[in-house]
Parts: structure tokens; sequence; C-alpha cells
């Protein structure tokens, strides 16, 4: 499956990735932060250009012949050379080199800058890739309106409310109602409506009225877009003032809402990358927290028997295929040297990656989580198919 570069590389999927990591080594992989023209760190082609180098000087030492590196590392070679990739990126990105792959991809998450040479890709940087929606939508809340993003991997869109829906306060009040009549009703028609009849505002004065006009407002914005989604778990990502966005929570019935948001008002007809790049930091912290309280429930319900936290047994059962859910202390390292059936090492490499590798391989799930989520601070922890 040897790829070509793009200049327009693609985002990464676990599934792409899947058959990618069950093929022979070596494997290169290099990792670049996001990078613009003029910055005073260097371009990804001088990056790339040294590491192709120490790439070499590396294979060479773990007994790799001079001829096959010099055929395997060409096309980071020439990649270092495209005009368009020395420009440049707002996003990381990962490039995988094995004898039979050279794959290039864009990261929704930065990632610091490596290389890494051994017999398997390097994937433990990417867990949070791997836990990327496909599909999510960001909320700009103001107190004049709303505007709903529809944001698929590095794109985002405007979409329309439903019908009837209106995108302003000043809409769904219209007309202010007199004073005299102390519950009023702003009717809201269309069929896409459901059972959405209007927003109710009672009368009051100053700040109070205001706040439970927006109040109102808001939840008749939320039933819209909880019937928008067609997509079950579909993440929501608010963006505004903290005030806005609180009161929207205490409206709000969408379960799918996001902990965290984007802070400010969002000028959604600007470049909306910022507001993506927080975005998915923020669609990361609330992953890191379903994967933690995954943990404590397999710690606290699942048998002994299938329920490991020490490293080596987790090594052996993934590639059995026994490992269902992986997870990993980031800040643990086990550097080693492994060999098993068809699969050898090139030398010293990190075998908590290769455990990685092997659940992805055997269609498992793997995560990062901070020490103190891991039980005792273990560096890994694994919950067992059988």
């Amino acid at each position: 499956m040897l790829a070509t570069k793009t200049a327009t590389p693609e985002l990464i999927r676990l599934g792409s990735m899947r058959d990618m990591l069950r093929l022979p080594g070596p494997c290169v992989t290099l990792l670049l932060p996001p990078y613009h023209p003029g910055e005073q760190a260097g371009s990804p082609a001088a990056f790339l250009k040294a590491n192709v180098q120490e790439a070499a000087r590396q294979l060479v030492g773990r007994g790799s012949a001079k001829a096959a590196n010099s055929i395997l590392l060409h096309p980071l070679e020439e990649l270092a050379q495209d005009l368009a990739f020395a420009g440049g990126s707002r996003w990381s990105q990962a490039i995988f080199r094995s004898p039979s792959v050279f794959e290039h991809f864009d990261l929704a998450q930065p990632v610091p800058a490596s290389l890494t040479v051994g017999g398997c890709c390097a994937i433990r940087p990417l867990a949070a890739e791997f836990a990327r929606p496909r599909l999510f939508y960001i909320l700009a809340l103001a107190k004049s309106g709303v505007a709903l993003l529809r944001c698929a991997g590095l794109h985002a869109e405007t979409v329309k409310l439903p019908h009837g829906v209106p995108e302003t306060l000043a809409e769904a009040l219209e007309l202010e109602p007199p004073d005299h009549d102390l519950q009023n009703r702003s009717v809201i028609s269309g069929e896409s409506t459901g059972t959405m009849h209007g927003v109710r505002f009672g009368t009051g004065s100053g700040r109070e009225r205001q706040h439970a006009h927006l109040a109102d407002y808001y939840k008749l914005v939320d039933r819209a877009v909880e019937e928008l989604f067609k997509e079950p778990e579909t993440p929501l990502v608010l963006a505004g003032v903290e005030e806005d966005a609180a009161l929207y929570r205490s409206v709000s019935g969408n379960p799918n809402l996001v902990k965290g948001e984007i802070a400010g008002s969002l000028p959604v007809s600007a470049d909306l990358t910022p507001a993506l790049e927080v975005a998915y930091a923020i669609l990361r912290e609330a992953a890191v927290e379903r994967q933690a309280a995954v943990l404590r429930a397999a710690r606290e319900r699942v048998a002994p028997a299938r329920f490991s936290i020490h490293p080596e047994e987790i090594l052996h059962a993934a590639f059995a295929g026994r490992v269902a859910h992986l997870f990993l202390n980031e800040e643990a390292k086990r550097v080693d040297v492994f060999e098993r059936g068809n699969y050898r090492s090139w030398g010293q490499e990190e075998l908590l990656n290769l455990a990685a590798v092997q659940t992805v391989i055997h269609h498992g799930k793997y995560c990062e989580l901070p020490a103190v989520a891991m039980p005792g601070g273990a560096a890994a922890a694994a919950l067992m198919r059988y």
C-alpha cells in the first residue's frame, strides 16, 4: 500500500492505520508540529532533511543495509523538496515510511517534533486523533443571537437552524408584549419545530427580564439543535462569554453538550481555524474524562482474570488479540528489544507503543491517561476480552 505524497494530506483515521500497522518494518515515524513561515523554529523541510540523516544513521546501527536504507528513505528526501510541504502547515503532521508504506497525514491535535525508528509505527502520541469525533458542532452564543457551525475534520461551515427557529433574540421577541399581559408567547411555526410551539416571555424589568427572555430563547435553540443532529452522540461545543455559556447550560437538555467552551465571541465570518483548535482541545479533555471513567468501572466490575496492570503480561496478551481496551500512562515508557512469532524489533523500541499497535491491529481500543488516573500510577492497564 505504497501511497504517493499529496499537497493536502487527509486527517489520520484509525481504520486507515490498521492495515498499515500489520505490515513489516522497519518503520520511520516523523511527527511535525504546526509551522508558519517566518517562525523562529526550523521549517518542516529542514526538520525532515535532518531527521532523514538521523534515521539513516539509526538504521545502519541496527544492522539494516545501506542500499535498503537508501530506497526506504528516498520518498522522504523527495518530500523535503516539495514546495507545498516546505511552506508549513497550521496543523501538526505525521509521516510514516516502511518498505511498503509511505503515508502523510494532518493531525487535529498538536504534537511535539519527533523521530522514531522501530519495528512498527509510533502511534502512542496519536491516541487523541483516534478518539476524535468524525463530526461535531460549535454553537456560537451571543445576547444578540446564535450561529451554528458544522465541523468535520479541519473544516467548519455555518449551517442554518431548522426552519422557523429564529437566529436572533430580536426575531424571537418580534414585538415587545404589553405590560398588562403577564405571560406572552412568541409563536414559532414550521413543521421542523415538532412539539416546539413557541417561547414563553414573562414580563418584568431591566436585567431580570432580559435574562428570562434570553433563557427562553436558548431553550428553544437547544431543542432545535438537538433535533438537527442526525447521528447519535454528536458532540456540541459552546462558544461565547462565560455568562452566556452558563445560562445556556442551565436550560439545555442536550446529553452531548461538552464540558468547557471556546471563550469569547466567535466571528463566524473570519478564519475559524483558531476556534477549531480550541474545540479539539476541549474534545480531547472530554475524551480523557470518559476513558478514565471506563477504567474506574473496569477495575470495580471486571473479574481479576480479565484485568491486568502488568506491562509484560499486557504486551503478550495484545499480540494474542486478547486486549479489548488498553490504558497507557502518558508519562510511562518501557524500552527494550522484543521478538514474538513473526515480529522482530529493530533494536531497542518502546514496548508500550508496541502494545498499542497490537491492540489496534486486533480491533481493540487504546488511550493515554494522566498518571493520577492510572491504578497506583501503573504504566499500563488492560481490559481483556477473555
